[in-house]
Formats: structure tokens, sequence, C-alpha cells
């Protein structure tokens, strides 16, 4: 059965997408509900899975990874999408793997140094990878919105 979300639980995961560090008493001066409310909401939202996890963004460049890329992965027609997606989000500088409909099976996005850390990851492990047929890479020119 799909948990039903009311006005509240809405507010604080827009809340905490915003920021995930925020405390129960900092929440309750954005949602009108007590601390001790929200961190009953909170727990039983992380119990049903709403919640997965928290997560840290990090400065790409700060980070050493100033090239971000998108490559649409397509995959042989006998090898299963979901088996060339695992093997590719094993590799170190895919830090995003989807299984996707269109003209690709698989869209991932690539974090490299630079062009060269970029190609060797392309050309010696991403290409490489059982299954995969080809790649159409796209750079990330500007980050408009990141979450």
């Amino acid at each position: 059965m799909k948990p039903v979300l009311d006005v509240f639980d809405r507010q604080i995961l827009e809340a905490l997408r915003a920021n995930a560090r925020l405390s129960n008493l900092e929440l309750a001066e954005i949602v009108p509900l007590s601390h001790s409310a929200i961190s009953r909401r909170i727990r039983q939202m992380e119990a049903t899975g709403i919640i997965r996890g928290y997560a840290t963004r990090l400065d790409a460049t700060a980070m050493g990874e100033g090239m971000r890329a998108f490559a649409a992965v397509q995959r042989q027609a006998h090898v299963p999408a979901i088996d060339v997606a695992r093997a590719l989000e094993a590799i170190p500088g895919v830090v995003g793997c989807w299984i996707v409909s269109g003209d690709s099976d698989i869209m991932i996005e690539i974090a490299a140094r630079d062009m060269a850390d970029f190609s060797a990851t392309m050309l010696g492990q991403i290409q490489v990878v059982p299954g995969v047929a080809g790649t159409r890479t796209s750079f990330i020119l500007n980050a408009v919105k990141e979450r």
C-alpha cells in the first residue's frame, strides 16, 4: 500500500530536500508542528522508505572532478539492461546510473578530473563492459539546478 503524505509531511520533505541538516527544532520553525511531532513523522517516513537516506552535495571542482558528462548507453539486445547497468555503476567515475526508455537503454553520469581522465574512463572502462554496444556523450557546460 502506498503511504499517504499530508501537507505537513510534504512541507517537512521540501525543507529537508533543501537542507537535510535541519534539526527538528529548526523544522518546527518552518512547519507548524512541534519538534516531537516532526521527529515522529520523520521516523515514520524513514521506516516506510519515503526518506531513503541523507546525502551531502559536493563541489565537483573542489573535489578534483571539474568535468561532468552524461552518456547515453546502448546495450546489445541479448544482454539484460540490469546486468549492463550494474557493471557500469561499479565503475568509480560513474556517479549516477539509470535504466531509461527511448533511443538508449541506460543513462550514466560521469565525473572526471579532465579530458584525459574522462577518456581513460570512457575508453578503458565503460566501452569495454560486456553488453555495451555504443555510447553518446554530452558534457555538462553549466549546472543550472542540482538537488
